[in-house]
């Protein structure tokens, strides 16, 4: 039998257990001790003062069991040098100090917060101090009954080097002070390493999109996106404000908040403020610098005309300089080898090569013209997280831009005036001598192909984007929304198709087009020459009509005499606006028409590591040179490149460079407006020390830093100190 047999509660907060005989005063005493072995549970001050009395008094003070501390004691006990909130009733605190006898007693204020704090990663009480733990712990809102708690947590960091951080009494004026959003700013720890807390996010937004109306943008200039906190939330917040004043916008700060912004909002804007009229095309230009001279001078400036501007002539007198470009080199283009060939039937001859590498999903999107490939690209590589193997390249289509001609080109690597041309795209992909070929009717079917693995080309053939043109009256309403959506059904379905595959990793998508659009309204032409047969924005025949242009059958290999319009105009529609304007008639000889993408894309890609070098010369406090060599070893290029350099001033906020192709080596050399003075003794080598942010193909963002061995020479004499004239 167990001697022990009372317990003492003089504060009369414990509920009494089960199995005790409770004893609230002298006379249950006298009735209830003794009697049996039953414990007894004595409540209240002046009965436990009693009870002890009595117990000495017959010498069995040795039965008592225990003596219930006030848990108020227990607590202050616990908390140390921090004090008990003074509004806590005895209730409450009693409810605490049960709560934490139940955890394990090395830290039982952790396995508290980690049980209490809804919403937050328990671990990250029971976590080493850090910057990263610093911040992921500012974050975290603390209800105000369990400060107290989070208070005696803190103690365990007096001894850390982040002592002074980690004993903030003000969690959220510290983390505002570290986002940049409230003075004094903290600096010496860092960049806040973690993306802005929900809880700010709307403060850090309304900061910065002040600052930037305040600054009339400026403040973006002096911006290092390497050190600065939430750079994503600022171009967002800059997206917004330029919107309104188009006119603060310069190359610098486009290229500050571009990387950080989806494809649609770097098109908007890059298309806010008016981009320079191109010249025409040379009618001598080479192949290789029309479609230079497309792609990065005159689609860009097309689509902000059409789309921005209630006339389009000045794009349209451009577009007359290429089909006068294209007509004449045409003819010569057809003479090169398909697999070598900047027409778009190399395209084929490259998948072909790519099969003999790996399985191969080939997606045909009908009517997908340069700027409509890369938004699909956009879509692919942020939302889809694909990477870009090999950067989209521009092909000249298969003259006339229809389908019945350009695709069966791309398939059958023959041009149409083959007597084996008809026009049926299926027919011509059979040349190809593997896989299969699988339209939208039997995407169902490419699924189970995919599944299975039944073949190593994978064809997917979606006019899906081409038949939305075909029936369209508004093109303001078409170009802005339906044809967004259209692209990202298409970039969901490549997603879902890679899905499919048991080891997507080994899958390689090519996306490839037959043709483009002609961007915005066509005129209809009332009066078609005598002969002809009209399809769209060419007819079959030859006409000596001025308004046309003729693509003879024999110099332009194709199955009988085509006649194009020289202009935006069209023959016939599938369908017209309300004021009987046309969208999407196919045929012409314009460069959104004829110039189309191809790119390779996988599901992961590993890296080759980027190296930047750089070293120079220049006398102190003058102007200097400096020599930048970047070695780009990857398939792709590095496009938005920014040079950040610690000891040069003009690079603290960043030098734009330009584009690195891919598998080269690039030096060039620039001037440093400032060299900066050398300490005495300190020889006449200053190391270099940086960073070079930038994207692969305008997709994945990356860094790297300077290399160790970058330096300056600085050609500095040291002044000894001394004046000469003592020792005269």
């Amino acid at each position: 039998m167990d001697d022990k047999l009372i317990i003492l509660d003089p504060t009369g907060l414990y509920d009494i257990p089960s199995g005790y005989i409770p004893i609230t005063t002298e006379v249950e005493w006298i009735q209830s001790f003794g009697v049996s072995d039953v414990p007894c549970w004595v409540k209240g001050e002046r009965l436990c003062e009693w009870a002890k009395t009595w117990l000495r008094v017959w010498n069995r003070s040795a039965e008592i069991a225990e003596i219930k501390q006030h848990p108020r004691h227990k607590l202050t006990q616990l908390f140390g040098t921090v004090p008990l909130p003074q509004n806590w009733t005895d209730e409450q605190v009693l409810i605490f100090a049960t709560q934490l006898d139940a955890y394990p007693q090395d830290n039982p204020i952790a396995h508290f917060l980690a049980d209490n704090i809804a919403d937050v990663n328990g671990q990250i009480w029971f976590t080493q101090a850090s910057i990263s733990h610093l911040a992921a712990w500012l974050a975290i809102v603390i209800p105000q009954e369990y400060q107290p708690f989070e208070r005696v947590w803190q103690q365990q960091f007096l001894e850390h080097e982040l002592a002074t951080y980690y004993q903030t009494e003000d969690k959220l004026l510290l983390l505002r002070r570290w986002l940049g959003i409230a003075e004094p700013v903290v600096n010496d720890i860092g960049k806040y390493p973690l993306p802005i807390p929900d809880s700010l996010t709307q403060e850090f937004d309304s900061y910065w999109e002040q600052l930037i109306i305040r600054t009339e943008g400026k403040i973006l200039d002096t911006l290092a996106s390497t050190t600065q906190v939430g750079m994503e939330s600022i171009a967002n917040c800059a997206y917004k404000v330029f919107g309104y004043h188009p006119h603060w916008i310069n190359r610098v700060r486009e290229a500050k908040v571009t990387p950080y912004l989806n494809y649609q909002q770097q098109q908007q804007l890059s298309q806010s403020k008016s981009p320079s009229v191109p010249q025409p095309l040379a009618l001598d230009a080479s192949p290789q610098q029309a479609l230079a001279w497309v792609t990065k001078e005159y689609l860009p400036f097309r689509r902000w005309e059409v789309t921005k501007q209630s006339t389009s002539k000045i794009s349209e007198s451009l577009a007359h300089s290429f089909v006068d470009w294209i007509i004449q080199h045409y003819p010569q283009m057809q003479v090169d080898s398909v697999a070598d060939s900047y027409l778009n039937y190399s395209v084929a001859s490259r998948v072909q090569h790519l099969c003999q590498e790996s399985p191969v999903l080939w997606v045909v999107v009908d009517g997908l013209g340069w700027l409509d490939h890369l938004e699909l690209l956009a879509l692919l590589t942020n939302n889809y997280k694909l990477a870009v193997e090999t950067a989209i390249a521009p092909k000249f289509s298969i003259l006339p831009t229809k389908t019945e001609y350009a695709k069966w080109s791309l398939y059958a690597q023959l041009l149409p005036n083959d007597p084996a041309w008809v026009a049926d795209a299926g027919k011509a992909f059979v040349k190809m001598g593997l896989g299969k070929r699988y339209t939208d009717k039997q995407v169902d079917k490419l699924y189970s192909a995919l599944k299975k693995k039944t073949h190593q080309l994978y064809c997917w053939d979606t006019d899906e984007f081409d038949s939305l043109y075909h029936h369209q009256k508004d093109w303001q309403s078409f170009y802005e929304l339906e044809r967004p959506h259209t692209l990202e059904g298409i970039a969901k379905k490549i997603d879902y198709c890679l899905q499919q595959y048991p080891n997507p990793e080994a899958l390689r998508i090519v996306i490839a087009s037959d043709h483009g659009q002609i961007m915005g309204t066509s005129e209809k032409i009332t009066h078609c020459p005598p002969g002809l047969q009209p399809m769209g924005r060419m007819a079959i025949g030859k006409t000596d009509d001025h308004r046309f242009v003729v693509l003879e059958s024999d110099r332009y290999s194709l199955p009988h005499d085509i006649s194009i319009i020289k202009g935006s105009a069209s023959l016939s529609s599938f369908s017209y606006t309300n004021n009987q304007k046309i969208i999407g008639s196919h045929g012409g000889l314009f460069p959104e028409e004829v110039v189309v993408g191809v790119s390779v894309l996988r599901k992961y890609i590993q890296r080759r590591p980027v190296r930047v070098f750089c070293c120079g010369e220049g006398k102190p406090n003058q102007s200097g040179e400096l020599e930048i060599t970047i070695d780009n070893p990857n398939s792709v290029p590095l496009t938005n490149l920014c040079l950040y350099i610690q000891e040069l001033p003009s690079f603290l906020q960043g030098e734009l460079l330009a584009e690195i192709p891919d598998h080269q080596r690039c030096s060039w050399k620039i001037i440093i407006s400032h060299v900066p003075e050398l300490p005495p003794n300190q020889g006449n080598e200053l190391f270099l020390s940086g960073e070079l942010t930038f994207q692969f193909a305008d997709a994945e963002t990356a860094s790297v830093a300077l290399d160790p061995d970058s330096k300056i020479t600085i050609k500095q004499i040291f002044s000894s100190g001394f004046d000469i004239d003592e020792f005269l």
